[in-house]
Formats: C-alpha cells, structure tokens, sequence
C-alpha cells in the first residue's frame, strides 16, 4: 500500500514532514492521494471472457470481495477495472497474485483525476440583461475566430456538416437554446451516455445511463459552445457549428473522475463511431505509457483524431516534462492556449514527454473565452484554459477535414503543424523571440492555411534527442501535391531556450529562458518541385552553445519552408526539439531526502538506525512468531510496519524496492545478486514500479515480497533504484539508488484489529 505525495515548490511543511525537508525548503512535498485504494485496471493478454475472470479471482486464496467496476470490450482495448478487498492476505498480497496471472498483460492502479481548471471570470447567473449583452457583445467579429482563420473557411461555407464529434467532459446542458434544446436525431448532440452520475467521486459506484445532461457543473456546456453553438445575441457561435455531438459524461459535478471512467469514456466515444475524439481532461504525467494515453493513442491509430489538453499546471506544481495524459499519447494532439496571436498563455504546461516527444503539437485561443453554460448557472460564461483551446482545435480538425476530404489523423496533424504560427517570449536577456517549442508546440493554429495546404511533410516535427544520442543529421520527406512547379527555400527560426532545473535537482515551475539556440544548415538549401513530386531533405544541426548542461536545457525551433509558384507564395515551418545535456546524467530519485518512516507515526517520523519493528506473523509462518514487547527505545511499538518515502524529481521507467538482508537465517531464504552488485531478496510487493511521474509516495512493508515469499525475520535495510531517463534496464550505472537505515523485523502474535 502506498500513500503519493505531490511536489510543491515554496510552501509550508504539510502532513509532519517538516523535518524531513529542512535542508531544502524551497521544494517540499504535500501529502495528496493519486490512487483508490484496492482498484485496478487491468488489460488482458488474450480474448477472455471478463465475468469468468471474475469468477476466478473471488476463489483466490485471500479474496473476500470482488467488485467489478468496467468491463472493456473494444479492438483497441480488452480488459477490465475491479475493486478487491483481502482477508488474510495484505491487498499487496493480492496485487501481486493477480499481476502474476498469465491472463494479465498489464495491471495499472485506478487513478484519480482531477478536471483540468477553467478559471471562471464571469457568469449570466444574476446578471440582467442588457449587463450580460454588454459582457457578451465585445467584438463585432469573434477574435479566436479571426486569429485562427475560422472565419475564412465560414466564409467559404465549411462549416463541420456530416462531421461528429465526441467530447469527453462533464455532459451538456443540451437543452440550452444555443446548443439545440434537445437530444437524439436532429439535435446538436445526437448521441453520448452519462458514465458517472452526479455524486461520482472516483472510487464510490457511478451512476450511468444514456443521458449525458450536466446542470451542476458546466465545463462541458463551455466546451460544446466553443465547437458548436448557434450564434445569438449572447454568444458567438461555435467554430464547428454544424458538426453534431457526441457527450460522455465521464465526470460529475464534483469535478472528480477516475482513469477507468477515462478510458470506458472514450473506447465508448471511440465505438459509437465518432470522427473526431476531445477531451480537456487528464492528469500531468510525461509518459505517453500511461493508461490512459495508451488507449488514446490506439484510437488515434486506428484513423480517429483525437485533441486533447496539454493541461493548466505551469507556473504551479510542475515545470517542463509535465504534458497530462492523454495528450502525452503517441500521435495524440496535444493542446496549448493562447492569449492572443502574440502571447502563449502563461497556464500552459509544459512538454516535452520523458521520451523527448514534442509535447504540446499545436494550440488556439483559450483566454478569456466566452461561450454557453448551463441554463441552471447563468446559460453564459467567460472562462480560461487549454480547456477552452482544445474544443477550438477539435472544431478546425473537423473544418480542414470537410475541405480535404480525409479524417486522417497523420495528415491532419501534419497540415496542421506545419502551418501553425509561434508567438514570443522574453528571454532572461531580455531578448524577445519565439516561445519554447514544448509550451506552445508548433504556434497557434490556422485552418485556413492548413486546409489548403498542398506542400506535405512525411513528419510533423523533429528531435535531435539529447547530447548522448544527438542525431545531428535527419532528414524529413517533402510533397508538392499542387499543379504547379513551387521553389522551396529552407531557413532557420530558433526558440528561447528553456532550463528545466533550478535547486540543484528540482525542476522550476516556470523556467529560465536563454537566447542560445542550435544551428542548422539544409542539403539542398533550396528546392525545385514538380507538381505531384516528393524530394527528400537533409537538416543538420550543431547544438546550442553557451547552455549549461546541468540544468537540463531543452532547445527548440522551426525549419522555414518557404515556398514559390506561379499561382503566389507560402510561409511553412517545421517544429524541432532537442536537449543540451545528456538526460541519463540527470537525476531522477531524492535519495539524500528519502527516509524511513513507521507506519504508526502520523507525522513521518524517521526512524533511528537499528530500531526493531515487531510487526504481525503471517498467518503461514506461525513458527516465527515471539511475544511482542512493549515499546522502548529502539524496539518500536508491536504492530508498527517500515514506511519507506521514496520521492522522485524526475520520471522514473522503472523504480525498484529491494529488501537487503544483513544478518538472516539463511536457511530461512535465499539472497540474489541483483545486478547492481547487492544481494537481496528481490522487491518488495507493489514492485517495480514503471513509468512513474515525478511525485513522493510512502511505501508499507508488512513483510510480503513480489515473489509471494515472506521475508523471515532478521536484520535488514532497503535499497532502492530508480531508472535514469534514457537508461538502459539492468545497467547498475544507469539507476539512481539508495540505502535505507538499517532494522530489525521481529514476528509477534496478537494482531491488532
């Protein structure tokens, strides 16, 4: 079992961790729970029938309920969700058997999720009037509109028709005049379900049925006015507006879900046929491996095109490395927000993944952005977001797709990208250029441009990846699908760079910016193209100078296209990213603020070397059992367990637990070499761990191993490992480690109920 802290810079002591952290209280973890304890999603190696899996886990040893929560049936996804409650096994006990089942491919923790904030600045609730017509009647012409070439294609009469859109959010006041006033055939939204009910909180029963009404809430209500609203007097009208929409409720009016709910939601959108998925929901993660990005991912590469939001978290808790999931996703269309045409809102998380994946793609206006609400809260409402980008962006995907022809997810993505416009930023010099590349993505979006495009890239953007696989020479396909002859000549636009650490080994929640950019040249620098004809063009690149390494700088840029014909000129670019540093030099685990803990200390105390934990016999072993002592000195109070704070600043493929016996009975159990040149036990049950964002976590021991053995009593200390970024499994000099204070596990009866 363990409890996840979350890393927040500058604030106070939380939860009794005070001294712990003293000798770096600029970052010092809060206390916050990211999982439900005793649910688990699992995903199924093979076709298997869910209920006779069921069936098969109640009659484990230990078992004394199982709850299912979701069954997943879908081509992309097969598995299911379930909550367990052991007897005389630890839940870690019966974690570990299940994910040793051969029917199980992998087994993932439900998560909580938390809605993505949209910072609500005004409602029509209470308002009269003629006050909501002037708080709604700013612009004659709708500026995110105007700023992403919406207009031009209304202009032209594409407007989303035959198109659907599904959204993933907290249902729609559909019965609002703006967004149709009803549901079924011949409405704006034709289809959805309501996955949770109203009182849904992430681990209680949701309540589901077909109707995804939401009248508590409302981020979905703003969301489905930004795609589709019809325009009156109140409100502008949605960039899409004759798409027709699909809502899943997957959240309820206390903004909390859970990552099941998260992928029922959308397999569901995914299977009722939609054309387009959006979501502006997720948690920061930086691995496009978490469950949720990997089911998105699948449904992006089965030819749907999904958008989602890059997330709210800069300037708070996270700092570069921070993209939610899903849109950390491979291929997934991760979603930044904008002010203006000139200024990326400073709310954007940041990219990229721990793969060095350009993270966000692209983005479009989320400030300040007006649109429908439900009729019960004040039918309007001004509000702030990549929430309110990303339903934009799904719009413009639906847009470029009526013009072209195609819902192809490559090409939309790459139109799109390729088209985009960066906005500045103001360097630490005080220098004024282009925007990191992993806050903004490519630039804000323009449909028009995108729509039209006839110049085609085989890829939508470019690593260099780090100094240690530094790819100096790439190359990228390009296709002129035009008519006409077009001259290409290629140029540079390097970005600010942004510095990923502050505090040593912390990252900063809203990162240094330096003028120092990599160089690039082109072979050919120019280019003659036939209409219907493809060349092939090599980049090369120098890396930054003058960037210090230590700090895990992170380069980035667009490669200039621009392009002349008979018919006129086009103005393309190519996103790139890099890293100045070797990323498996960083480090990833706190280990000089890690400690044991006992899990009868409400405060974390640390605990003293050599204390004796006397904690209770596994019902196995009866013969290990002694009379437990009262508590004195370095014998701890009976039944206390090790708690064991393992914190990582850093994402981490791999963490490891390892018991390390010092002085056992060595007929009792046998020690290993673990390749790090250590005999152990192995891990601890509830280990490894893989893919784990940068967060503490506490970590019980009641004595259970992931080998299902029980470690006999003794003397020991843990040690643990956390894979470095780009580190290869199994190399000692590839992980981050560290040795606990060395205890005493001594068996006694008479547990406490």
């Amino acid at each position: 079992m363990f409890v996840e802290l979350r890393l927040v810079a500058l604030l106070g002591a939380a939860f009794g961790v005070s001294t712990v952290i003293a000798s770096n209280p600029e970052i010092q973890p809060v206390l916050s729970a990211t999982t439900i304890p005793g649910a688990y999603i699992i995903e199924f190696a093979d076709a298997i029938d869910a209920d006779a899996f069921v069936d098969q886990l109640a009659g484990e040893h230990g078992v004394e309920q199982i709850s299912p929560r979701l069954n997943f049936k879908s081509s992309i996804f097969r598995g299911l969700s379930f909550s367990i409650r052991s007897s005389s096994n630890s839940t870690q006990e019966t974690e570990a058997r299940i994910a040793a089942l051969t029917q199980v491919k992998q087994l993932w923790p439900v998560e909580i999720i938390h809605l993505q904030d949209a910072n609500i600045t005004w409602t029509g609730k209470g308002k009269s009037l003629p006050e909501r017509r002037r708080q709604a009647n700013q612009y004659s012409t709708y500026p995110p509109h105007v700023m992403t070439q919406v207009d031009r294609l209304h202009a032209e009469g594409f407007t989303g028709t035959g198109l659907r859109i599904g959204v993933l959010d907290t249902g729609i006041d559909y019965t609002h005049p703006a967004l149709g006033g009803c549901l079924g055939p011949g409405c704006l939204v034709t289809h959805g379900a309501d996955l949770v009910g109203d009182n849904f909180d992430g681990s209680s029963p949701p309540v589901t049925d077909s109707d995804p009404f939401d009248d508590c809430h409302g981020h979905g209500t703003h969301v489905a006015g930004i795609i589709a609203a019809r325009a009156n007097d109140m409100v502008p009208g949605g960039a899409a507006p004759n798409v027709t929409l699909g809502a899943y409720r997957v959240i309820g009016c206390n903004g909390i879900s859970s990552s099941d709910i998260m992928i029922a939601g959308v397999i569901k959108a995914f299977e009722d046929g939609n054309d387009i998925i959006t979501g502006s929901v997720g948690e920061p993660s930086g691995w496009g491996e978490h469950p949720f990005a990997v089911a998105v991912s699948r449904i992006v590469a089965a030819g749907v095109p999904c958008t989602f939001a890059v997330g709210n978290e800069a300037g708070a808790n996270y700092g570069l490395f921070s993209p939610a999931a899903p849109s950390s996703g491979n291929r997934v269309m991760s979603i930044s927000s904008f002010d203006d045409a000139k200024t990326v809102s400073s709310f954007t998380s940041w990219g990229p993944t721990f793969d060095l994946d350009m993270k966000p793609q692209f983005g479009a206006p989320g400030r300040n952005i007006l649109s429908t609400y439900p009729i019960k809260l004040g039918s309007y409402a001004i509000a702030s977001g990549t929430s309110m980008a990303t339903p934009l962006v799904a719009s413009i995907v639906a847009l470029i797709s009526q013009v072209r022809g195609t819902i192809d997810p490559m090409e939309l993505e790459r139109v799109l990208s390729t088209t985009a416009r960066p906005a500045n930023r103001t360097s630490m010099e005080g220098e004024s250029a282009p925007g990191p590349v992993v806050q903004q993505g490519a630039g804000m979006v323009q449909a028009y441009d995108a729509a039209y495009a006839s110049t085609i890239f085989s890829v939508p953007n470019i690593s260099f990846n780090d100094t240690s696989h530094f790819e100096s020479e790439q190359t990228f396909k390009i296709t002129n699908s035009g008519n006409k002859t077009v001259t290409y000549t290629f140029s540079h636009k390097p970005a600010l760079s942004a510095m990923t650490l502050v505090v040593g080994i912390y990252r900063s929640s809203e990162p240094d910016l330096f003028a120092s950019h990599a160089v690039l040249s082109f072979d050919p620098p120019t280019l003659k193209l036939k209409g219907g004809s493809r060349a092939t063009v090599k980049v090369f690149a120098q890396q930054p100078i003058g960037l210090d390494a230590a700090v895990l700088p992170i380069y980035s840029g667009w490669i200039l296209i621009d392009g002349k014909s008979s018919d006129g000129s086009s103005a393309l670019s190519l996103p790139y990213i890099g890293a100045a540093t070797s990323m498996r030099s960083h480090t990833v685990m706190a280990s000089d603020r890690m400690f044991l803990s006992r899990t009868d200390s409400l405060v974390n105390d640390i605990v003293p070397d050599n204390a004796t934990f006397q904690m209770s016999v596994p019902a196995i072993h009866p013969e290990w059992a002694v009379p437990a002592d009262p508590e004195s000195g370095l014998v701890l109070a009976p039944y206390a367990m090790p708690d064991q704070f393992i914190w990582l600043v850093m994402g981490s493929a791999e963490v490891h637990l390892e018991l390390v016996p010092i002085s056992v009975n060595e007929s009792l159990a046998t020690a290993v070499d673990n390749g790090h040149g250590e005999k152990t036990f192995g891990n601890i049950v509830g280990f490894p761990q893989v893919y784990r964002k940068p967060i503490g976590w506490m970590n019980n021991f009641d004595g259970l191993m992931a080998s299902g053995e029980w470690a006999p009593p003794g003397r020991y200390r843990f040690a643990a490992f956390a894979l470095k970024l780009f580190g290869i499994r199994g190399r000692a000099d590839n992980y981050d480690r560290y040795d606990s204070t060395e205890f005493e596990i001594r068996y006694v009866n008479n547990v406490e109920e």
